[in-house]
This record gives C-alpha cells, sequence and structure tokens, in this order.
C-alpha cells in the first residue's frame, strides 16, 4: 500500500512538474508573440507617419506652391490627409479671387487654414466680408496679411469688432481700412470700450485723421480698459506732446506696449549716457519710438554715436529720431564710408554726422558712394559690407 502511494505522489510531481513546464513554455510564446504584435503596430504607425508626412510635403508644393525647404518647414506644423476636403478648400479660396501667390503665403504663416471646414467655417467669413464691401482682391489682400482671421470667431469676434469700427469712424472705406491693418491678435477685450475712448480722446483735441491713423495701425489700443486708456493719455500729455500732432499717437502706442519696470530700465539706460530723466522725455517727445527699443539697443547706438562717431549728447538729443536707425545695417556702414572720406580728405570734417545718418538711400548713394567711388573703389563694398568693418570705424 505504501509503495501504491508513493508511486502516486511521484507521478503526481510530475504531472505538475509538466503542466508548469507547458504554462511557462506557453507563457514564453505569448510573450514573444506580444513583443512581436506591439514591434509589428509600432512599425505601422512610423510608416502611416512617414506617409502622411510624404504627403503632406508633397501636397504643400504641388496644390499651394510651396518650395521643397519651406514645405518641409511647414510639414512640421500641420498633418494633411483628406485631399478631397483640401481640394475644396483651396477651390473655395480660388473662387473668392484669391491667386496661387497668396494661397502659398497663407498657407506659409498659417498652415491650419487647410484643416478647417470649408463649408462651416471659411465660407461664412468670406461672405461676410464681402457683404461689407470687401472685394476679391481687398478680401485675399487681408487673410494674406492676417491669416488667423479665417479661424477667429464670427459672431463672437469679427462682427462685434467691425461694428465698434463702423460705430466711431461712420465710414465704409476706413472701416475696411482698419480691419485690413488692424491688430487681431487681441486676447480678450470689450468692444463698447472704443467708444468712450475714442470720445476721450476727441475731447483731448486730437483730430479725427490721428484716430483713425491709431484705429488702422493699433486698434487694439482703443479696446483696452477705459481708466487705463485715461492715464496713458494723461502720461502723453505729460511729456509734452501736443494732441494735434502725430507723435502724441506714436507715443500713445509705445507706453501702452511697455510696462512700468521696462519703461524705467530704459531712462537708467539712457540716464548712463549722460541724459536726464527730462532729457530723455524731451527725446521721447520728438521721437516715441525710442522708448520701444530694447535696453541693449539703446546702449550699443549710444555708445557707438559718442565713442565712436564723437557726436555730443545734445547732438542726439537735438534729433533724436537718428536712435531709431539700424546700427547695424544703416549707422555703422555709412559712419564707415564717411570716415574713410574724412580720413583722405575728399569730404569736410564738420560735415553734419546726424544729416549723414538720417539722409535718404538714393541721395546717400548719390553723394558719399558712387561720387568717390573712382577716387575710392572699394566704397561699394565698404558700403553693402563685404569688406567687413575697417579698424578704425569698427562698431
Amino acid at each position: 500500500m505504501l509503495i501504491f502511494l508513493i508511486a502516486r505522489f511521484s507521478s503526481s510531481l510530475r504531472t505538475r512538474a509538466q503542466l508548469g513546464f507547458r504554462h511557462h513554455y506557453a507563457s514564453h510564446i505569448y510573450y514573444s508573440y506580444s513583443s512581436v504584435a506591439k514591434l509589428s503596430q509600432s512599425n505601422r504607425l512610423e510608416q502611416t507617419r512617414d506617409e502622411n508626412h510624404s504627403f503632406t510635403v508633397s501636397y504643400l508644393m504641388n496644390s499651394c506652391g510651396l518650395s521643397a525647404k519651406v514645405a518641409g518647414e511647414v510639414s512640421k506644423r500641420v498633418e494633411l490627409k483628406d485631399s478631397d476636403k483640401l481640394n475644396s478648400m483651396l477651390n473655395l479660396l480660388r473662387s473668392y479671387g484669391f491667386l496661387d501667390p497668396q494661397i502659398s503665403k497663407l498657407v506659409t504663416c498659417y498652415p491650419r487654414v487647410l484643416l478647417a471646414n470649408p463649408e462651416h467655417n471659411l465660407l461664412p467669413r468670406l461672405r461676410f466680408f464681402q457683404s461689407i464691401g470687401f472685394s476679391a482682391s481687398e478680401m485675399s489682400e487681408l487673410f494674406s496679411y492676417n491669416p488667423k482671421l479665417l479661424m477667429l470667431g464670427l459672431e463672437k469676434r469679427i462682427i462685434p469688432h467691425y461694428e465698434a469700427l463702423k460705430s466711431v469712424l461712420h465710414d465704409d472705406w476706413k472701416v475696411r481700412k482698419c480691419l485690413k491693418c488692424s491688430t487681431w491678435s487681441i486676447g480678450s477685450y470689450d468692444v463698447k470700450n472704443i467708444i468712450p475712448n475714442i470720445k476721450f480722446l476727441r475731447d483731448e483735441g486730437v483730430p479725427e485723421s490721428l484716430i483713425f491713423s491709431l484705429l488702422s495701425r493699433r486698434a487694439n489700443v482703443a479696446f483696452m480698459n477705459q481708466s487705463k486708456f485715461g492715464e496713458y493719455v494723461k502720461f502723453v500729455k505729460e511729456t509734452g506732446i501736443e494732441p494735434f500732432k502725430a507723435a502724441f499717437v506714436e507715443a500713445l502706442v509705445v507706453v501702452t506696449q511697455v510696462n512700468k519696470s521696462t519703461w524705467e530700465l530704459k531712462l537708467d539706460t539712457f540716464e548712463r549716457f549722460g541724459w536726464s530723466r527730462e532729457v530723455t522725455l524731451f527725446a521721447f517727445s520728438r521721437a516715441p519710438k525710442i522708448m520701444a527699443m530694447s535696453e541693449k539697443n539703446i546702449a550699443d547706438t549710444m555708445k557707438f554715436l559718442i565713442d565712436k562717431m564723437g557726436l555730443r549728447l545734445e547732438d542726439i538729443t537735438g534729433n533724436p529720431c537718428i536712435l531709431r536707425y539700424s546700427l547695424k545695417n544703416r549707422i555703422v556702414p555709412r559712419w564707415s564710408v564717411v570716415k574713410i572720406l574724412k580720413m583722405k580728405g575728399l569730404i569736410k570734417d564738420d560735415i553734419s554726422l546726424t544729416t549723414i545718418i538720417v539722409t535718404g538711400e538714393n541721395k546717400f548713394l548719390e553723394d558719399f558712394v558712387i561720387k568717390f567711388q573712382e577716387s575710392v573703389p572699394q566704397l561699394p563694398k565698404l558700403y553693402k559690407g563685404e569688406l567687413g568693418p575697417l579698424p578704425e570705424v569698427q562698431a
């Protein structure tokens, strides 16, 4: 009996061992199959992505007129799939007067427009702008200049914006002009603010021509909070700028874009070069955009004008607009030309350097480059920066 039990127990152990082996083997097969399946799925996904990317680049080049390089860059921002839907979008744009170069520009700037629903997203906007007097060519210009208009809410953003502008301008042509040039990157605003804000400007003596200039360049300024708007207008007046001068609107735009701490940093930067705050504000009243410059740009330009060109502070104060010209593309190249001409005795030492900077491009070329090219053959290359900065005029 004992022998029988031992034999039965041993048999049971062998059976369990076999079952365990089979289970382990089956598990190994299952996990191997699962890994292969996952790898296969991953490969399929990668292949699908490659195919989609290839189609996107091809469509952007062949249907939207983009170069291979631009199409490659744009394909990183959008993935195209349905050629029928895409063709419907392009056909709709063309039916409203969009030319191929304008479509290329539109797609390059805002490729997601291709993903919009032609009937539900694009068509209502095109019909609206057509209804308020935009011609086919004007619409294509409008959307090419600001493609996000195609995606902004018609009922919540575009129509209220249009009605608000119409309420203060009372002229269809001016409203269309503002819509074409206006800043549409406005996060959120209350369109009702424009009426009291524009009234405030009129009460302060700002003429209609300058109000139109403001709305056509930076309409978002007129939509801001009323109390804030009033503070900015008051500040600009305190700098001494008369409301009937173009500089008033320029200054208003600048102060709304520069926060208080940044404003103080810019005042400090000018102060390091010898301008008091009063002098800086006086310069600002004559050339408001100097306070839109970065602190580094202010410092680099002031340093070059004073240390390299030898301008006095009063020279810059008398003509502060020279600060707004590009140091790299205008001031340094012109100074390089003038410096070498002075060294060779071809022009007088007392020539006005501020006039040199503000002189128009063609006039400068004629008077200082072409005129002396025979005497100094390297002048054209020097002016274009092809010779590099000379040691004595290097910024």
